[in-house]
């Protein structure tokens, strides 16, 4: 049985064509109108530059006339040349301890990637559950939250996860395009891989860059901890109600195996044999860096002194380089770098923005004209929650979609005189339920690659899981959130 474990490439939508043509020239007419325009009442020179910075790449950022990490390259080197940030601010963020925690954790998941542990326990969880088409379904979407905690990497995830649901949908007799068994499981694999990764801090950057922007802006400290059991609950309780949807509205044909295509999968984890010395030496890594990043708050109480999240994520990527407790090579690890740089960009010119006041006189105005801040903190909070829920039809990237979002949510938060965590944090836990299209995440497009749901099908079951989300988020504000001390 021949497997395809790539996603076939798609045509560029007329739309996107459109943005291409039209992204440059309209990011150059913006950065001269708001860098040339008479400086507005109550805005300083640096923060207009700073506003026409940032404004410019969020079009470039938005319409992906360039690539995003030149983009960010090409935000910074205005913020030093327009003086909207002074070099050493600008080149000094590439020291900031979020970007070193999104080095640490791709070097952390390439260990995990080599050893094949996250391979193992994947495959030894289909053929104990694989058995009715159900609870197959289920026993994925219980796999993808483990995952989560292993590979902090959505796309690493969706590139493991593949080839076995491709095994398990032809062990169902599913045919690409014509199976609801197959729909459903591949878009529930999606929806799972990102909205477990809303559920951890440490599962995308996109997470880690919001904590910074909370810290550095909101000047408030947000642990592991903390957002593990706001949102992990959140997470596990929506995916439930999605595998209760597809039961109901994607009911699959059959309901027990056809043929021999689960021996398949029993004679692979037959063949990985006992564990590995790789493998033991991932386990022991993981764990002990699980346990320093959930252990956090009481570092200080149990041997004196703080271990945060950053330094915890750099002794384990110590640890897997080092002779005889490691387990990789330098060349074997697989570290993003255009994701570094944007997220650098994306970074300055967010904090450029607040610091230069930019970012408050924006929101102010947007207050005046919309007279939001009339509104009751409930009211800003739900407005906030369905925003950014619902934002990533603008964006298709998560991480540009948190350095544009977060930032005025923090801004929005302080001239209302409210906790800043209180709205940012809770905005934060949306900003990877990309769900509802193939272009909104690789994940996303791994998955429809295969050809077993259309578009419409993702559409109409994307929608409906992040209504189910966001009514959770909502509720959990003045209740759940409130007794963790979340929002205040």
């Amino acid at each position: 049985m021949a497997v395809t474990t790539e996603a076939q490439p798609k045509q560029a939508s007329s739309f996107q064509r459109w943005l291409d043509f039209l992204g440059i020239p309209v990011a150059v007419l913006v950065f001269v109108a708001l860098y040339l325009v008479p400086t507005p009442s109550g805005l300083s020179s640096q923060g207009q530059t700073a506003l026409a910075v940032f404004m410019t790449a969020l079009v470039l950022w938005v319409s992906q006339a360039i690539p995003t990490y030149a983009t960010s390259l090409l935000a910074m080197v205005l913020l030093v040349l327009t003086g909207a940030w002074t070099e050493s601010n600008v080149l000094g963020v590439f020291g900031q301890d979020v970007i070193w925690l999104m080095v640490c954790a791709f070097v952390l998941t390439s260990a995990m990637t080599k050893a094949n542990l996250a391979r193992r326990i994947a495959l030894a969880m289909v053929v104990s559950f694989g058995t009715r088409a159900r609870w197959a379904l289920l026993s994925m979407i219980v796999l993808n939250g483990f995952l989560a905690f292993l590979v902090p990497s959505t796309t690493a995830r969706a590139a493991l996860m593949l080839p076995i649901v491709l095994i398990l949908a032809d062990v169902y007799g599913a045919v690409p395009g014509k199976s609801n068994f197959g729909a459903s499981m591949m878009i529930q694999e999606l929806q799972s891989n990102n909205i477990y990764t809303s559920g951890i801090l440490t599962a995308t950057a996109c997470n880690i860059m919001a904590v910074g922007f909370i810290r550095e802006l909101g000047k408030q400290q947000v642990f592991y901890t903390d957002w593990l059991f706001a949102a992990f609950p959140i997470a596990a309780i929506t995916m439930i109600i999605a595998w209760i949807l597809g039961l109901l509205f994607l009911k699959p044909e059959h309901d027990t195996p056809k043929g021999q295509g689960l021996q398949i999968l029993r004679d692979q984890l037959k063949a990985m044999g006992q564990l590995t010395a790789n493998e033991w030496k991932a386990a022991f890594i993981f764990t002990l860096t699980v346990f320093l990043w959930v252990s956090d708050r009481w570092h200080t109480a149990m041997w004196g002194f703080p271990i945060s999240t950053a330094v915890a994520a750099i002794i384990a990527a110590t640890l897997c380089f080092l002779p005889g407790i490691g387990l990789l090579s330098w060349k074997e690890t697989k570290i993003p770098w255009d994701l570094m740089i944007f997220s650098c960009g994306a970074y300055a010119a967010g904090l450029a923005l607040e610091n230069s006041g930019g970012a408050k006189w924006l929101m102010d105005w947007i207050f005046i004209e919309t007279n939001i801040k009339s509104m009751s903190f409930f009211g800003a909070y739900v407005l906030v929650i369905l925003v950014s829920m619902f934002s990533h039809f603008v964006f298709t990237s998560k991480t540009v979609r948190t350095a544009i979002v977060i930032p005025i949510v923090i801004a929005l938060a302080k001239s209302m005189g409210i906790s800043p965590i209180s709205l940012a944090l809770s905005a934060a836990f949306t900003m990877t339920w990309t769900i509802t299209l193939p272009p909104h995440c690789k994940p996303n497009l791994i998955f429809y690659g295969t050809g077993y749901f259309s578009i419409p099908q993702q559409l109409l079951y994307g929608i409906a899981v992040c209504l189910v989300g966001a009514a959770l988020l909502i509720l959990a504000g003045p209740t759940w959130f409130v007794f963790l001390g979340i929002v205040k």
